[in-house]
Order: structure tokens, then C-alpha cells, then sequence
């Protein structure tokens, strides 16, 4: 029997099939479909799907998606497209990218960088890899975000690889999920990078094959009917800390999940344009050390108003399967807002932060 790898690109589908024995490549299939894979169209999805389903048979089906759609959303993609029972799943980009990697490859990769590109973030997300048997584990070290329209690729991932270089982090890749086609000047890009960090473009089929590599290495995981991962209680609190301002509380200890904060603060500067957010585990009166820190947003295109009138304000959802997603946006209303800075952040909890927080707590 095979095992299934699923991929929806901006170009489309893509599927790859691999042996249940031994994991090795059988054969691999596109469909081109124009779609956002930030939001697709389901319905427009379903007759690929089908028809990819009927043409492949498979014992178990993985799904990649993008990594910045919302773990409900991507979970909801599953039935609304045919893929229903225990035997289809769906993961990240950045699972499936890990997941595809050689055993060889995650025993020597210190840290590998990725890059998502939304039509209004630039996105990164910093990671080290290791292997648990089989398994290919990554933990997540650092996310940073910005609003795109405030600055370009190549400036972005160079001050992300700014921060990179100050906390000694040594990076085997820099790898772009599936970025539009014409948004990425490899040879510009390289030079914000160590020359001995090469940058990685993937597709929807790099990321199907993947995917496919995901399937048989937690195969036993996926068989299991009964297989799950839940989380009723937050396990730890967390702070955002804006300027000068002391670190504000956001999730409480022990918060009951899922878990909804807004909190919504006034700029005290005139007439600024952009804004940057970091957060931090833990409850702090005063600055966190910087191990604490484990992601950042920038928000740009502020609209220009006098001190103390423009508001911000920080958003959070931490929900019962380890997916937390904070936003950054102007004004009071989410769904109004013109700006918005966003950040979907699998597994908080897995960050090498959380690992120092727990330390200090002990």
C-alpha cells in the first residue's frame, strides 16, 4: 500500500505517493490551479481533490498548507474537500519541509531559517532540528514579522539574520515556502547571508514529497484511530512588551483554553508610522531577559496622528491544540482594520524560550 503527500501551492495541487515499506518515492502528480493558499477556495478545490483521490488510492493522505493559515481553518479544509477519516491529517509547510529532510541532513543542521511571504507580512521563523528514532523533530527558536509595505525581502531577512548571528545561532539553510513567482532575488537575498548558508526555494511538489516523508515517518501515530494531542490549560503566562512601556500580561498562568485577549493601548509618540511588538513567556515587571523572547511583530502604514490619539491593539488566541496566533492591528476592530500584522505560531510551547522560562520557574 502507499501513503500520500498533498500540497496546496500557489501553483495548485501537488500530490507524491511513497511506499508504507520503506518510505521511497512511487510517482508525484500536479494539478496547476490558480489559488491563495493564505485562503482558498475550497469549493474550488474539491474536483482535484476527488479526482486525485480516485486516481491514487492510498492507506493514509497528509496535507500541507500554508503555515500562516489557521490551524481551525486548516483542519476544516479536510471534510470540505473529501478527505475524511482518521486516515487524512494536515501539517505546516515548515512540518513538511523538516519532515522531507534526510536523516543525515537533521543530524547535521543546526538551525534552518524559513520564509513565508502573505500578500501583507513578511514572515520568518527560526528552528533547530534533531532527530527521535526516526523522527524528525523541530523546535522552534524565534518568529519575527512585518508588514511588507514597510520594507522589502531582502531587508527583512537580513535583519533577521542580524538577530541570527547576535545570539549565535549557526544556520544550515534559508528556505522560502512556496513564494510568489517573481518576489525573491536569490542573488540579493545571499548577500544578507553567510556564504555558507544557502537559500532554498520550495514548491508545492518539494513540499507534496514532504508531506509524503511526513506520513511514513509518524506512520504508527497515523494509523491509530485514537491518536491525539490536547492541551486544556495554558502552561505558562505570557507579556508583550511595546517602547518603554513595562511588559503588559496578555494569557494568564493556567488560563483555560481556548483563550481570547485583546488589549488595546494609545501611542504616546506624534505622528508615528510604524510600531513593533515582542513577546515574551512569563509575568515581568520590568524587561525579560532576551531568552525569554520568542517572537516579534512590526507594524507599518500607521496612520499619522497626534500623541496619545492613535490606537493599537495586541491580540491573542491560544487554543487547545498548542496553535497560538497574535496580531498586531490599528485601531479597535480586526476585521475594519487597514494594517494588520500577523503571526500563527504552532507549538508556542516547544519554543526553546518556554524550555528557559521553565528553568527560572523551578
Amino acid at each position: 500500500m502507499v501513503l500520500v503527500g498533498l500540497c496546496i501551492s500557489r501553483s495548485g495541487i501537488d500530490i507524491a505517493l511513497v511506499s508504507a515499506e520503506d518510505g521511497a518515492l512511487q510517482e508525484f502528480d500536479s494539478t496547476p490551479l490558480a489559488i491563495d493558499p493564505m485562503v482558498p477556495d475550497t469549493n474550488a478545490l474539491v474536483a482535484p481533490f476527488t479526482s486525485l483521490r480516485n486516481q491514487y488510492p492510498s492507506e493514509l493522505t497528509v496535507l500541507a498548507t500554508s503555515t500562516q493559515l489557521r490551524a481551525r481553518d486548516r483542519e476544516a479544509i479536510l471534510p470540505q474537500v473529501g478527505l475524511t477519516g482518521y486516515d487524512c491529517s494536515t501539517i505546516d509547510y515548515i512540518s513538511a519541509y523538516v519532515a522531507g529532510l534526510s536523516a543525515d541532513e537533521v543530524a547535521s543542521a543546526p538551525y534552518l531559517l524559513f520564509i513565508e511571504i502573505t500578500p501583507t507580512i513578511f514572515f520568518a521563523q527560526l528552528v533547530t532540528v534533531h532527530l527521535e528514532g526516526t523522527k524528525h523533530i523541530h523546535v522552534p527558536v524565534y518568529v519575527e514579522a512585518t508588514t511588507s509595505s514597510m520594507t522589502t525581502l531582502t531587508t527583512f531577512v537580513g535583519q533577521v539574520f542580524a538577530w541570527v548571528q547576535d545570539h549565535n545561532y549557526k544556520l544550515y539553510q534559508c528556505v522560502l515556502l512556496d513564494p510568489p513567482s517573481g518576489s525573491v532575488d536569490s542573488s540579493a537575498l545571499q548577500t544578507t547571508l553567510d556564504p555558507n548558508c544557502p537559500t532554498i526555494i520550495v514548491d508545492g511538489t518539494h513540499l507534496a514529497k514532504s508531506a509524503a516523508a511526513s506520513a511514513f515517518l509518524n506512520i504508527e501515530e497515523l494509523r491509530d484511530p485514537h491518536w491525539d494531542f490536547s492541551m486544556c490549560m495554558a502552561p505558562c503566562p505570557i507579556s508583550f512588551l511595546m517602547d518603554s512601556r513595562p511588559p503588559t500580561l496578555i494569557i494568564q498562568d493556567w488560563e483555560p483554553l481556548p483563550s481570547f485577549a485583546n488589549i488595546t493601548f494609545t501611542i504616546s509618540e506624534e505622528n508615528q508610522t510604524s510600531i513593533s511588538v515582542e513577546f515574551a513567556f512569563g509575568q515581568h515587571e520590568a524587561r525579560p531577559d532576551d531568552k525569554l523572547i520568542f517572537a516579534k511583530l512590526t507594524l507599518g502604514g500607521l496612520r499619522p496622528s497626534p500623541a496619545g490619539q492613535a490606537q493599537i491593539t495586541v491580540s491573542t488566541c491560544a487554543d487547545a491544540e498548542g496553535n497560538n496566533r497574535i496580531e498586531l492591528f490599528q485601531g479597535t476592530e480586526g476585521e475594519n482594520a487597514l494594517v494588520r500584522a500577523v503571526a500563527e505560531i504552532p507549538y508556542h510551547f516547544l519554543f526553546r524560550a518556554y524550555n528557559v522560562f521553565g528553568s527560572l520557574r523551578m
